[in-house]
C-alpha cells in the first residue's frame, strides 16, 4: 500500500471532495487487508457513503495508522531480509555469528570481554518534543493519544505509534478572515528518541535520534519548506505545483514527490543524501547536481563541493527500518551512531580509528548485547562506566 497515496485519499473524504474514482480506490485499498479485521469491518462501514467524512475523528485516524503499522510489524523482518536478499550469505553468517570484522592493522588477541554483568543500558524508544508557535512545548512520550493542539486551521493529533499527525481541522472557519500569518512547528527528537510525523500535506517523515525537524503548520504560498538537523527519511507527497524543499545548514534539497534519506549530523563531516525513487535536485553554494534512484550525494560542509556515488540504498535506511548497518564502517562512526541511539558517551583511543567493520545488528539490542557482538571480532573490546563506554584494544 501506498502510504502517502492512501493519506491522500483519506484527506479527499475528510473534507467531502473525494471523486467517485477516488473514493472506489480508497476502498479497495481497505479491502486490501492491510488492518485488523475489527477495523476493516468498521472503516468499511464509514465508506459505505460518500459525504461521511464529517463522522470522522482523530480517534479513528489514529485507529487506521495504528493497523498499517502493526500490520507492518508483522511483516518487517521478512522485507527486510528479502530487500537484502542479495547479501544473503553474509546475513546467514552474522545471524548464526554475530558480526563480521575486517582490521587491516589490529590484530585479534584474547581479552576476556568487559561487558559482562554490567547495569543495562536499553535501545533507545518513541520519544520527541513539539514545540508550537506559541512557545508551548509537548512531551510526546508522555501526552496521551489523540488531539494535542489546533494551529492555523490545522488539527495535531498524536497517534498511539510514535507518530503526530497534521490535519484540515474542520472546526476552524474558512474564508477570508481566517488567519494567513506561516505559523511553524518543531520537532525535536532527543538522544535515544526517534519519532514519525505526517505533514499538512501527506509528506511523510521519520525522525532519528538527535534531529530537528521546523516546519509550517500548514504549507503557503509556492513552496513546501522543511528545515533538518539530523537524520530523516521523506516520503514527499507529491505536488507538481508546490516544490517541497528540506533546507539543511549546507544543502537544499528540491523534489515534486519522491522517497529519500538525508544524514545532516553537525558532528560528521558531510551531508549524505540517498535516493530511493523520483529524482531530487542538490544545491549547495555554487554547486548543483541531480540525484537518480540508488545514488547518494555526499556534500562537503566547508567547500560546499557534492560528490556523487552509486549505493546500496537499503544500508542508508537500515536505522529506520530498526538495524544498524556497518559496511566497511570505520569504528568512530560507529560510535558515533551507537552513542545518539542509546543515549550514551564513548571514549576511544586513537589507535582504533582505522578498524573497519562490516555486519547487521538489530537496533533493539540492549547496548550489552550490542557489544558483546562487536567484541567477537576479537580486535575490540569495551568497558562500561555509568553512561560512558570506553573502547579499548
Amino acid at each position: 500500500m501506498n502510504k502517502n497515496r492512501f493519506h491522500t485519499l483519506l484527506q479527499n473524504f475528510k473534507e467531502n471532495v473525494i471523486s467517485q474514482e477516488e473514493w472506489e480506490e480508497l476502498r479497495t485499498m481497505v479491502k486490501s487487508g492491510r488492518f485488523d479485521e475489527q477495523l476493516d469491518e468498521d472503516f468499511l462501514s464509514l465508506l459505505n457513503r460518500k459525504g461521511e467524512g464529517e463522522k470522522w475523528t482523530a480517534e479513528i485516524e489514529q485507529k487506521i495508522w495504528a493497523g498499517i503499522d502493526a500490520a507492518k510489524d508483522k511483516r518487517s523482518r521478512s522485507f527486510i531480509y528479502n530487500r537484502w536478499i542479495a547479501v544473503a550469505a553474509m546475513l546467514l553468517i552474522v545471524l548464526t555469528v554475530g558480526f563480521f570484522f575486517r582490521s587491516a592493522n589490529l590484530p585479534a588477541d584474547n581479552t576476556v570481554n568487559t561487558v559482562r554483568n554490567k547495569p543495562n543500558i536499553v535501545p533507545g524508544s518513541d520519544k520527541a518534543i513539539l514545540t508550537l508557535s506559541n512557545g508551548r512545548q509537548i512531551v510526546l512520550n508522555d501526552s496521551t493519544t489523540g488531539r494535542l493542539a489546533s494551529q492555523a486551521g490545522t488539527l495535531i493529533a498524536k497517534a498511539g505509534i510514535g507518530q503526530l499527525i497534521y490535519t484540515a481541522d474542520s472546526s476552524t472557519p474558512s474564508g477570508p478572515e481566517k488567519n494567513t500569518e506561516e505559523v511553524f512547528n518543531t520537532l525535536t527528537i532527543p538522544r535515544g528518541g526517534q519519532y514519525q510525523v505526517i505533514l499538512p500535506d501527506g509528506t511523510h517523515v521519520w525522525l532519528n535520534s538527535e534531529s530537528v525537524l521546523k516546519f509550517p503548520a500548514v504549507f503557503k504560498g509556492k513552496r513546501r519548506v522543511v528545515e533538518l538537523d539530523g537524520e530523516a527519511y521523506f516520503a514527499v507527497s507529491k505536488n507538481k505545483e508546490m516544490p517541497f524543499i528540506v533546507h539543511t545548514k549546507d544543502q537544499d534539497i528540491e523534489v515534486l514527490g519522491t522517497h529519500f534519506n538525508v544524514n545532516s549530523y553537525a558532528d560528521d563531516s558531510a551531508t549524505k543524501t540517498t535516493l530511493l525513487e523520483g529524482s531530487v535536485k542538490i544545491v549547495s553554494q555554487a554547486n548543483h547536481v541531480v540525484l537518480s534512484p540508488g545514488q547518494q550525494a555526499q556534500t562537503n560542509r566547508n567547500s560546499g563541493s557534492i560528490n556523487v556515488m552509486p549505493v546500496r540504498v537499503q544500508d542508508a535506511i537500515a536505522w529506520k527500518n530498526g538495524y544498524f548497518v556497518f559496511n566497511d564502517e570505520k569504528l568512530e562512526s560507529i560510535m558515533r551512531r551507537i552513542a545518539r541511539w542509546y543515549d550514551v558517551e564513548y571514549q576511544l583511543e586513537d589507535e582504533l580509528k582505522d578498524l573497519s567493520l562490516l555486519g547487521i545488528i538489530e537496533r533493539s539490542k540492549d547496548i550489552s548485547s550490542l557489544l558483546k557482538i562487536l567484541e567477537s571480532t576479537g580486535s575490540v573490546h569495551f568497558k562500561i562506566e555509568g553512561r560512558i563506554i570506553i573502547v579499548i584494544p
